[in-house]
């Protein structure tokens, strides 16, 4: 008879609602900051009727949102290097310094012959 076993995996992060604890963070921060940008919209301002600042508050949580889901894909370092490179921030070709090569093979090592290799013949 199988017993099951419940298996706490360490390696996984504690999630809440589908968020790591700062993707929350970063979420509750775009949110506020959205919320910002959308009281800063005139009144007057209308889309089809729906006011202008609901609609800069709906897509700049979306867009944070794209964001922050994406930095479960690859890390914010490898999106930051992917902009910089694409925008041609940072230099892409690198010329390494001119070094001295060692001597090889080292001329203080001194090879002796052992008995084993006798029957060796060497080419010149």
């Amino acid at each position: 008879m199988s017993q099951a076993h419940k298996v706490i995996i360490l390696n996984k992060p504690l999630k809440v609602f589908d968020f790591t604890i700062i993707q929350l963070v970063l979420m509750f921060f775009s949110v506020l900051g959205s919320f910002f940008a959308a009281t800063q919209v005139p009144k007057d301002w209308k889309f089809n009727g729906m006011p202008g600042g609901a609609l800069v508050f709906i897509l700049l949580v979306c867009i944070m949102l794209a964001l922050v889901k994406m930095s479960e894909v690859k890390t914010w370092t490898w999106w930051r290097n992917l902009l910089l490179y694409r925008l041609k921030a940072v230099p892409t070709t690198f010329l390494p310094k001119p070094e001295k090569a060692p001597i090889y093979p080292d001329p203080t090592i001194i090879d002796e012959k052992k008995e084993s290799h006798k029957n060796y013949v060497e080419a010149n």
